[in-house]
């Protein structure tokens, strides 16, 4: 091969779905370029006998397939990005840039289930690696884009894509996340098995991975100097690592005017403030400090919760786990039953609950208030942990009132603080290029 065939292997060689197939036309070896995730290889090799088929050389093969001949180097890489078949003759002095026959990646390519794009398309990743990836070349068509491939398991070998741009991605964290893929020996059957994989904690609700199945949420993380990973059979793209920042900003907030998704921000960061804090301090206020309250405030909080035999504590209590209980049953059901177990346990037991003097009024309010505050934050993972979190926070204010609340929170913070990606922290909100965190 020539230099300039030489000279494209080595720009793409660390692209693992970058292909250069010899083939052997009329007594001749001709080289095809392309990338498998875009180019459909199989029949793309036959299309180009067929085309042989009829010509009498090379030269008259490279006329009938394409009316670009003899590109440059830097028009031929830039094919290759975009999509193209590029063929060039045995010797390297000629070349073809080729319409080819393209993978179809919009066959399995359905809209989100679980995120809500707003302003932006609809198409969401698949269960087929291949797709996924075409579809991140297909919007992200940059030579720095580089893509590493593994086969993780013992019995069960799956595919892993790792995904990262070249010079803003540190290196330090390629390496180490590179040496973590290699030494995996287990089957990886679910997102978990991977994120054991970083070293998670035992007992830690928060994750290494946040999951997208939103190609441009999935890009957008990549421009910020993040991995991401692609696991076969798995519909959806893991950005490594997760920070703390995942669960109050989206990608889709920037199509709105910088105050509005400044906003946007703050509401999610009150919401996450409010499942923390609310069941807990309403308990702290009822039945350990009712000292804060002004004289006709208490009154009217031991108004709403006369006659109800339950401790503030355990009717919080009740109520929590059961509104969690009614939206991991909501989750799980089909959506032909789901809205009729939500009108069923939120609203008709809901109100028997309170016509039956079990709890109150005030703790109805507050408990709905914490579920939809749960919701404001970004992805579900983060609205599980952050619910999770509430327990701790509720039983301290139970013991210590309002100093327990406050306990718990900064312990909650602290926790955060304390959890580390690859020596990279939680709160971490922008990874620099050269490996520092701001």
């Amino acid at each position: 091969m020539r230099n300039i065939v030489k000279e494209i292997e080595s720009k793409f060689s660390n692209h693992d779905d970058f292909f250069i197939e010899e083939e052997l036309v009329d007594s001749s070896a001709i080289y095809l370029i392309g990338y498998k995730t875009l180019v459909d290889l199989t029949k793309s090799k036959l299309y180009v006998h067929q085309m042989a088929a009829s010509t009498n050389s090379v030269k008259e093969l490279f006329t009938n397939l394409s009316g670009q001949i003899n590109v440059e180097a830097e028009q031929v890489i830039k094919a290759v990005l975009e999509g193209n078949l590029v063929i060039f003759s045995h010797n390297g002095e000629e070349n073809a840039v080729v319409d080819p026959i393209v993978q179809n990646l919009r066959s399995s390519i359905a809209e989100p289930k679980n995120e809500s794009p707003i302003y932006s398309s609809l198409d969401a990743f698949g269960e087929d690696i291949n797709t996924n990836l075409g579809m991140i070349r297909k919007r992200l068509g940059s030579e720095n884009l580089c893509h590493c491939s593994y086969q993780v398991g013992e019995l069960e070998k799956r595919k892993l894509s790792m995904l990262y741009i070249k010079g803003r991605t540190p290196n330090a964290l390629i390496e180490k996340v590179d040496h973590q893929l290699k030494q995996i020996k287990s089957d990886i059957e679910t997102i978990d098995d991977l994120n054991k994989q970083f070293g998670q904690r035992r007992l830690s609700p928060v994750s290494h991975l946040f999951a997208t199945e939103l190609p441009i949420q999935a890009i957008h993380s990549l421009k910020k100097n993040r991995i991401v990973f692609f696991l076969d059979n798995c519909p959806f793209a893991l950005v490594f690592p997760h920070l703390l920042g995942d669960m109050l900003s989206s990608v889709n907030d920037r199509n709105f005017p910088f105050i509005l998704s400044f906003l946007l921000r703050i509401f999610r960061v009150i919401g996450a403030f409010a499942t923390l804090i609310l069941p807990a301090l309403y308990v702290a206020l009822v039945s350990v400090n009712p000292e804060v309250f002004k004289t006709d405030l208490a009154l009217f909080v031991a108004k709403s919760r006369e006659g109800i035999p339950l401790s503030a504590f355990l009717e919080t209590i009740a109520m929590v786990v059961l509104v969690d209980l009614i939206l991991e049953a909501i989750v799980r059901l089909p959506k032909s039953v789901g809205p009729a177990i939500t009108m069923v346990g939120g609203v008709i037991l809901g109100q028997a609950m309170v016509e039956a003097k079990l709890v109150s009024n005030l703790l109805v309010i507050v408990i709905t208030a914490v579920v939809i505050a749960s919701s404001a934050v970004i992805g579900m993972q983060n609205s599980l942990y952050i619910r999770l979190l509430k327990y701790p926070i509720l039983i301290l204010a139970s013991i210590f009132g309002i100093l327990g609340v406050c306990i718990g929170f900064i312990f909650t913070v602290i926790y955060l603080a304390s959890l580390t990606s690859n020596d990279i922290p939680y709160i971490t909100f922008q990874i620099g290029q050269k490996g520092d965190v701001k």
